[in-house]
């Protein structure tokens, strides 16, 4: 009879594998790729939101002398983004950062970078997705990462700047976009 229930089992595992077309044995792992994905999808509307919501000649904005400035924030948050998912070593090409800070060059840069890394996350392998050797260089203490690390720095870190760059728009007097948050990702 365990011969049997082994048997079974093993065999529904395979079709399930076998379902799903990914090669991904690990479905919650893959699950949490996959949604977040999707979050992922809703951050860059919302990013795209807040940077649209400012009158371009407010971007040079900061709070105090020491602050970055509406357009800076934005700039180093995406940028950072583009660098945590570098990190993972997947060989697609990543946005090159614009020469110019332009409303424009910005703005297709915000695209580009949450792009790439939609990219990535598409293209991460289970292996890829256990990695426990990410290497952050320069960035912070030398310990390794995982790939949920990575996921969760790109994904606080943006909302961490943005978050600041919310007050910005209230401080030049404009109403932000409302933030969403969407089970599964969904709109």
């Amino acid at each position: 009879m365990q011969r049997r229930t082994l048997f079974f089992g093993a065999a529904g595992a395979a079709a399930v594998a076998s379902a799903s077309g990914t090669g991904w044995n690990n479905r919650f792992a893959e699950q949490l790729r996959d949604d977040f994905l999707a979050h992922w999808k809703v951050e860059k509307q919302y990013s795209l939101d807040v940077l649209d919501a400012m009158p371009v000649d407010r971007f040079d904005l900061k709070p105090t002398p020491g602050q970055r400035s509406f357009v800076e924030q934005i700039g180093h948050y995406v940028q950072s983004n583009v660098n945590y998912f570098k990190a993972l070593g997947l060989p697609i090409q990543p946005p090159p950062v614009p020469e110019e800070t332009t409303p424009h060059a910005l703005r297709s840069y915000l695209v580009a970078s949450y792009d790439y890394v939609a990219e990535v996350l598409a293209a991460m392998s289970e292996e890829d997705f256990s990695r426990r050797d990410i290497d952050f260089g320069p960035v912070g203490r030398k310990t390794p990462h995982t790939a949920q690390d990575v996921f969760m720095r790109a994904y606080m870190h943006s909302a961490h700047h943005r978050g600041s760059v919310v007050v910005y728009l209230r401080l030049a007097g404009i109403e932000p976009p409302r933030w969403r948050f969407s089970a599964q990702g969904s709109a």
